[in-house]
């Protein structure tokens, strides 16, 4: 499959961008440049002229690598200085340098070095087991990945840092990240969360805390996480809201829970419809035991999206967890469906490390 390069212009300059993209080697992909997260955060190479960049100032996009800014005349100096804040490497006057955007769209497909990848998983139900599976996963991914970065956005659910065992440790909570806008480094962020181990480090809302989560915190800190090729993974609540849609336009895969009941079928069945909507790339997680006998291919059928992985209850797990944190042997049923989450993210080119 062609890599794909989004093309942020008017209609003036498409043609010229696009000549440029075939004779490199790249499938076209479109997007208005208000609303492009999950494009610009997937393409291969971004175009942009300055109509758009001046859009894009106003919705923060990371900085990425291969983006060039394409104009037909010389840009202002304060659009060309905001290109550069994105990641812009160079400006092209086309139809005059369709050769030198040629060859930077060549040169873009040089190794590099890869963001980390970014799992949520949301529960179709209540009770689906969400919370405890994204742990889980967690764990599991802090067993290889250098550095995992666990994002509790549901404000309303018990904490994450609660299954963990770490509710009491110091360190920042959602509420104490007041940034408007702006970028977070992610060895600042790590260095000031509670962590698990030396690994794995959490953030997690302050539940003695009414305000609300701030949307550019978590923005700030999927970014961060993503762009210091961290493992990034998030409890997603359930409600549809702007905190869920900022998760599901940013992440690589989204894992919907649950468990094997006609009633939570069909709530999973909403819930996937939702994502369906917004281009989510998904999967799901099937949890047993089935007491009618519905299989797991079967509710993956109903739900319409593939199925990763299907595990059964450990009934000792809640009393367990009532008396210390999760701990996550790789060989009970709850290890093995966090890793079979954990498998199908880097089986994904876009999350490999």
């Amino acid at each position: 499959m062609a890599d794909e390069l989004l093309t942020l212009v008017g209609p003036d300059l498409h043609g010229d961008v696009a000549r440029c993209a075939a004779a490199a080697g790249y499938r076209i992909l479109t997007a208005h440049p208000a609303d492009c997260r999950r494009e610009w955060l997937r393409a291969a190479a971004v175009a942009a002229d300055a109509e758009a960049v001046r859009v894009l100032a106003a919705q923060s996009p990371p900085r990425r690598t291969g983006v060039v800014m394409v104009t037909d005349d010389d840009p202002p100096s304060d659009i060309w200085r905001t290109a550069m804040a994105f990641g812009a490497e160079q400006v092209v006057a086309l139809p005059a340098d369709e050769s030198v955007l040629v060859g930077l769209l060549g040169g873009f497909r040089s190794p590099r070095g890869h963001p980390g990848g970014a799992i949520a998983v949301i529960g179709g139900h209540g009770g689906a087991g969400a919370t405890t599976l994204a742990a889980a996963v967690a764990i599991i991914a802090g067993d290889v990945a250098s550095r995992v970065l666990l994002l509790d956005v549901d404000e309303h659910g018990a904490g994450i840092d609660l299954t963990l065992g770490i509710e009491g440790r110091p360190g920042l909570r959602w509420q104490d990240l007041t940034l408007e806008g702006g970028a977070v480094r992610a060895e600042s962020l790590h260095s000031a969360l509670p962590h698990v181990d030396d690994r794995l480090s959490v953030l997690a809302p302050r539940r003695d805390d009414r305000r609300p989560i701030s949307a550019d915190a978590v923005v700030a800190a999927l970014d961060a996480g993503r762009a210091h090729g961290d493992t990034v993974i998030v409890d997603v609540p359930r409600a549809a809201g702007a905190l869920t849609d900022i998760v599901l336009d940013t992440v690589d895969l989204a894992v919907l829970v649950t468990t094997a009941t006609v009633h939570g079928v069909a709530s999973t069945r909403a819930a996937a419809d939702r994502m369906h909507g917004r281009g989510v790339v998904a999967g799901l997680a099937v949890r047993g035991p089935a007491p009618g006998g519905l299989r797991a291919v079967d509710i993956a059928g109903a739900v319409g999206l593939p199925l990763i992985t299907t595990y059964r209850s450990d009934p000792g797990l809640p009393a367990r967890l009532e008396a210390r944190r999760l701990r996550v042997s790789p060989r009970s049923p709850l290890g093995r469906a966090a890793q079979a989450i954990h498998r199908r993210a880097l089986a994904d080119d876009r999350l490999a490390a």
